[in-house]
């Protein structure tokens, strides 16, 4: 799947993610986001919950590596993710 499938799909989506999950935003970031993606690659998201919780996180996670056939990585965006390591991707963030 590329960039453009994969934030189409997400786009589709959004309501749902929004309903079931609590997503707030959700972001791709790294190897795909940049079209630098090869077979060993996954597919990164920084996403915001209304309100976190370990269960929707596992949903999600689950939902989007289901619909994407793609190991996927979710990075929670909040007060714990560093300010180094956001600075590092917040140019290369599709907000969906």
């Amino acid at each position: 799947m590329k960039k453009d499938e994969i934030i189409n799909c997400l786009q589709l989506d959004k309501q749902f993610l929004k309903e079931k999950f609590g997503v707030e935003t959700i972001a791709l970031f790294g190897s795909y986001a940049k079209g630098l993606e090869n077979a060993e690659s996954d597919v990164d998201f920084l996403v915001e919950f209304k309100e976190p919780s370990y269960s929707l996180l596992i949903g999600l996670y689950a939902y989007l590596e289901n619909k994407l056939n793609s190991k996927i990585e979710i990075v929670r965006k909040g007060p714990h993710v560093s300010e180094r390591f956001y600075n590092i991707i917040k140019n290369e963030l599709i907000y969906v």
